[in-house]
C-alpha cells in the first residue's frame, strides 16, 4: 500500500533564517519518510495561502472550522494540526495507514 502526506505551513517572514521556516522542517519529515518508506510516500508541502492550495480544498475547510497550521494530512485525512511537526508521530500515523489502509475523516 501506499499514502500520500501533504504538510501544510506558513510562509516564513522576512529575516528568518531559511534553517528555521516551516518548509525546512517540512523536508526533515519528508527526507525521514523517504528514508524509511521510500516511494510508498508521496510528500508534498505548501505555504498557507499559496496558490498551491487551490489544489487542496480540504485545508482551507480545515482552516475556516479554525485549525491552525502546521497541518498534517495523510490521504486527505487531517491527523494532526497546531504545534511543532512531530517526526516520530508522523511516521507512526504513516505506517499504521501503510498497513491497514485510509483514516476514517476526523477534526482536530
Amino acid at each position: 500500500m501506499s499514502c500520500s502526506v501533504l504538510i501544510v505551513g506558513l510562509p516564513p517572514t522576512a529575516g528568518c533564517a531559511s534553517t528555521k521556516t516551516w518548509r525546512a522542517a517540512a523536508d526533515l519529515v519528508h527526507s525521514r519518510l523517504a528514508n524509511r518508506f521510500g516511494p510508498a510516500v508521496r510528500f508534498e508541502y505548501i505555504d498557507l495561502f499559496s496558490p498551491e492550495m487551490a489544489h487542496h480544498p480540504e485545508v482551507e475547510t480545515l482552516v475556516a472550522d479554525g485549525s491552525i497550521p502546521p497541518l498534517v494530512l495523510i490521504d486527505g485525512v487531517a491527523v494532526f494540526a497546531g504545534g511543532k511537526l512531530n517526526i516520530a508521530a508522523i511516521e507512526r500515523a504513516v505506517a499504521e495507514t501503510i498497513s491497514t489502509g485510509p483514516r476514517p475523516p476526523q477534526s482536530c
